[in-house]
């Protein structure tokens, strides 16, 4: 059944789904409370309960740690617990070169907050971002972390500096002015969103930094490891002599900073990539379901991204599965366990699937419509994420114990041409695992280049060209490289699928060698027919094959579909009969 197709404009997209927008809102909102003392608690701070559920708190006073440690002690606003969580999760495991420990430290007046919108009397469309951050918290304290301390209510009752216990702005300048003095050895950061409080805690001698400008310069000192050049940290707090890092220690700031990173890759994409599906999710759901189709949502806005998957999910058959391949499927739940997976913990493997899963879903739509124009910004938004991606094995430190020969191959791309220096080397040389993963890349290599061509032929076909320009100059062009594209990909699907079958050996990797041979695909890293084997015989890189195998499918019926579109026009055109035997 086919339906016509008019992309009514998009709603709840622009007024709900923003996320950044929300940020903000959440920002603002609570800096007017603040101003205008709707979150001022009555009489003294004794008197407000905050639930936490059992009073287990990390200090009833100052904490009892050696003082003379050199600590970082971060101190995390409202503001960042709601809208970033999944930072302030990762911040706390987080080691920092040139300090003793990184702590996290919660002002009474925060958790104070957090209550009341947790209650909603306070900011009640925030409410479903309040519970997790008090559940955060809770825990933390509840199993004693040493790494995040609660400002106590004997510390927060105290007079300091003057500060108004008027203004909870105020307060929570005094936590990190009253941690200053407690800890003279360490350093303090204000950690908030909020500008006018990050104005004040720079006029009162405080560091403060945004999410975004801590997370940066956080990155900065995992990946630069000699402490004489850390950027928030003045030079008098630095120890007088300067003693090398131990490799280990350096691999645990490179794994933290590789951290950071991930996670600020996975923050960009949920918000880009949950303005794109909002927008198709209503596009479709109007067109599927009329002025009934908020009724029938199976999940109301606001949406977070896993929302919008499970949407997705629940209405596949009934609104999408009419006009999308079955096997786009796959590729929602792919996203909805790797972004699970990641709010759990966030690892170089599952934001790479969650951001190649990305572009392939997007890839998919786009062949159907430009949703007001939001799917090509979103598509140019995560194309800039795997971008930033594929940049962080360039500014990570290899590990210090891989060969050298390993560090000049790694990254090496399809596109690149150091011939001579690269195959020098005989494969004995390299260590296995560093060998897959060479190989590997190769595989990825041929799977970008054959999704970036097939993108130009289907903007060059296609009856709107809304994402970018195409490289293809003529239509004729694109329709001959659509059926090349398309001999490449049955051969390559033939070839995965033989390796993927049940008790298949090493005959089965030939059809996917040869492959790779007549496009001399593997010029540049050479690698036999049995390394191939050994490769795509170890369970990780089986399963990203299989990935990788329900990708190409998608891929085929894309092409399908645009290749049927054109086919009338293109024998009206003449073109030769064999060109036309590609049809399928």
């Amino acid at each position: 059944m086919h339906r016509s197709f008019e992309a009514p404009c998009s709603s709840v997209s622009s007024e709900s789904i923003q996320d950044t927008d929300q940020e903000m809102q959440i920002v603002e909102e609570l800096h007017a409370a603040r101003v205008g003392k709707s979150v001022d608690l009555p009489g003294e701070l004794m008197n407000m309960e905050i639930d936490l559920e059992d009073d287990v708190h990390s200090s009833s006073g100052i904490p009892s740690n050696n003082t003379s440690d050199r600590k970082l002690l971060i101190v995390i606003d409202t503001n960042i617990l709601m809208n970033h969580l999944k930072f302030v999760r990762i911040l706390k495991t987080t080691e920092v070169p040139g300090f003793d420990k990184l702590v996290l430290i919660i002002p009474w007046v925060v958790m104070q907050e957090l209550d009341r919108m947790k209650e909603g009397k306070l900011l009640k469309h925030a409410q479903h971002k309040a519970i997790p951050a008090v559940h955060f918290i809770n825990e933390s304290l509840r199993n004693q972390d040493r790494k995040l301390w609660g400002q106590s209510i004997q510390l927060a009752s105290q007079k300091h500096y003057g500060l108004s216990d008027e203004n909870n702005d105020d307060r929570v300048l005094k936590c990190c002015l009253q941690h200053q003095e407690l800890f003279p050895c360490s350093f303090v950061i204000l950690c908030t969103d909020d500008r006018n409080l990050r104005n004040k805690g720079l006029i009162s001698g405080v560091k403060s930094l945004s999410k975004e400008e801590l997370s940066a310069e956080l990155l900065h000192l995992s990946l630069n490891t000699d402490v004489c050049h850390q950027p928030c940290i003045p030079k008098q707090q630095l120890k007088a002599e300067t003693t090398p890092l131990k490799e280990s220690y350096e691999e645990e700031s490179i794994n933290s900073g590789l951290a950071i990173l991930l996670e600020s890759i996975v923050s960009d994409l949920e918000k880009s990539l949950g303005t794109g599906l909002s927008s198709i999710l209503e596009t479709e759901m109007k067109i599927a379901f009329g002025n009934l189709w908020m009724e029938i949502l199976y999940l109301k806005p606001p949406w977070t991204l896993l929302h919008l998957l499970q949407c997705f999910k629940k209405h596949w058959l009934a609104v999408f599965g009419l006009v999308m391949e079955k096997n786009l499927l796959l590729t929602i739940e792919s996203l909805y366990k790797n972004l699970c997976k990641a709010n759990k913990a966030v690892d170089f493997t599952t934001v790479k699937f969650l951001l190649q899963d990305s572009r392939s879903l997007l890839h998919a739509f786009s062949t159907r419509s430009n949703y007001d124009g939001i799917l090509p910004q979103t598509f140019a938004q995560v194309n800039k994420l795997l971008q930033t991606f594929a940049e962080v094995k360039t500014k990570l430190k290899p590990n210090s114990s891989e060969n050298t020969v390993t560090k000049k191959q790694e990254g090496t791309s399809l596109m690149k041409s150091h011939n001579q220096e690269i195959t020098v080397f005989s494969s004995s040389h390299l260590p296995q695992p560093s060998r897959h993963q060479e190989i590997w890349s190769i595989l990825e290599n041929v799977w970008i280049t054959i999704y970036q061509n097939s993108t130009d032929v289907f903007q060059r076909l296609g009856s709107n060209s809304a994402l970018t320009t195409s490289n293809i100059a003529s239509f004729e062009e694109a329709f001959i490289y659509l059926q090349k594209l398309m001999a490449a990909v049955r051969d390559i699907l033939e070839g995965i699928q033989r390796i993927l079958a049940p008790n298949s050996n090493y005959q089965d990797v030939e059809t996917l060698y040869n492959f790779l041979i007549k496009y001399e695909v593997n010029k540049n890293v050479r690698f036999t027919a049995q390394e191939l084997y050994d490769c795509v015989s170890q369970t990780e890189y089986r399963e990203k094959l299989t990935i990788g195998c329900h990708q190409l499918v998608e891929m085929e019926y894309t092409m399908q579909q645009c290749n049927a579109s054109v086919y009338m026009e293109a024998k009206n055109r003449g073109w030769c009969e064999d060109m036309l035997n590609y049809r399928i």
